[in-house]
């Protein structure tokens, strides 16, 4: 019997053809009073690649800055909260992270969007500064190389094997502290679907009001335009 090769698996293989690039998997760092779980942290004498890898189905539509974006898979429309900005806190808590370092790297976020079955994704641009999303290992890589091609300034190799060695003695280890955050990551999902329960915006906490519209009927921000967060009946 033949199993498919998982998004992880495919991405892992991909990145272990590049001898120069130091890949680490299962990050998981210090982020104020919670835990930050990175899925994958590219290494390289250019900067840091943080790629967020992400399986779906169906349609994702949104906009690039919108914190919600909308799929639509089996007749359903579902709030979709955007990896774009999920990377962005990852970024920022792991700059946070390597102040300790002696000297400074360059981050990028990178979300790969891994599509199962017919699948399509309509991200609509600008997307947040030092951020790509694809969705294909061959995007991926033209993203990796680019950024690599456009920076002036490289690491010497020692740098990359330092910011390696302290990323692994500085971690967060110990299958308590995983299960701990898999707890807070289900209380943050349960949370925002709470808000709707409630009819608070996900987005800004103010009340969500109905509103019918000629392709159907929606509970919408009661601050739009200023906030224009909207969910489908």
């Amino acid at each position: 019997m033949i199993t498919q090769p998982t998004p992880e698996m495919q991405l892992t293989a991909l990145l272990a053809q590049y001898s120069d690039l130091k890949v680490m998997r299962d990050i998981l760092i210090p982020a104020d009073d919670k835990t930050m779980h990175i899925d994958f942290l590219i290494l390289t004498r250019y900067g840091i690649f943080i790629c967020e890898l992400k399986s779906f189905r169906g349609i994702i539509q949104g906009e690039g800055m919108k914190k919600y974006w909308k799929q639509f898979t089996d007749g359903n429309e579902i709030d979709y909260f955007s990896p774009l900005l999920q990377n962005l806190y990852h970024m920022k808590f792991l700059k946070k992270f390597l102040e300790p370092l002696p000297f400074e790297t360059y981050l990028h976020s990178v979300v790969y969007m891994f599509g199962l079955g017919k699948t399509a994704l309509q991200i609509r641009p600008p997307y947040p500064p030092q951020s790509s999303i694809v969705n294909s290992i061959e995007s991926l890589q033209r993203v990796i190389q680019l950024i690599c091609e456009k920076k002036n300034v490289t690491l010497p190799q020692a740098e990359v094997d330092y910011i390696f060695e302290f990323i692994g003695k500085n971690q967060i280890r110990g299958d308590d502290a995983r299960a701990a955050h898999e707890v807070q990551a289900v209380k943050y999902k349960n949370d925002a679907r709470k808000a709707l329960y409630r009819q608070i915006c996900p987005e800004c906490g103010a009340p969500i009001v109905p509103q019918g519209t000629p392709t159907g009927n929606y509970w919408v921000c009661s601050r739009w335009p200023d906030c224009t967060y909207t969910h489908k009946m």
